[in-house]
């Protein structure tokens, strides 16, 4: 996944889709949305996340130097649904796809969304991006 930044989502939470639906349209598509989740998440936190880590408690955005969750990274997002017209094309992105048949969470009642609302304002959390790249330096 060479695309950032990216959005990491619980993609088995019909709240959380929705969420990770509404920012790629508010950037226009300028975002690269992988579920928590799908083959595509999994291997990206593997690459991303201390060993053992898997960062289910919050959704991350990841940029290429840091991974911010919750509070943190909707502060981050916010930053760049501002400037996200003067960051790459849209073509440089792939088409998120939004698979709403994979939501098993029960989190479409008003209560559910406010619990996780809730969550992404109480919780915070940043992981530096260490690559192999940087690493050799």
């Amino acid at each position: 996944m060479d695309f950032f930044p990216v959005l990491i989502y619980d993609d088995l939470c019909a709240s959380c889709t929705a969420y990770a639906r509404i920012v790629d349209r508010l950037v226009g598509g300028k975002i690269t949305a992988i579920g928590h989740h799908s083959e595509a998440g999994r291997g990206f936190k593997r690459k991303i996340f201390p060993q053992g880590y898997e960062g289910l408690e919050m959704s991350w955005f990841v940029t290429p130097d840091a991974a911010y969750g919750g509070s943190k990274g909707l502060a981050r997002l916010l930053r760049y649904m501002l400037l996200a017209g003067r960051y790459r094309n849209r073509q440089d992105f792939q088409k998120n796809e939004f698979d709403y048949s994979r939501c098993s969470s029960d989190c479409r009642s008003a209560q559910g969304v406010m619990i996780r609302s809730w969550s992404i304002l109480r919780e915070g959390r940043t992981i530096p991006i260490k690559t192999q790249e940087k690493t050799q330096r």
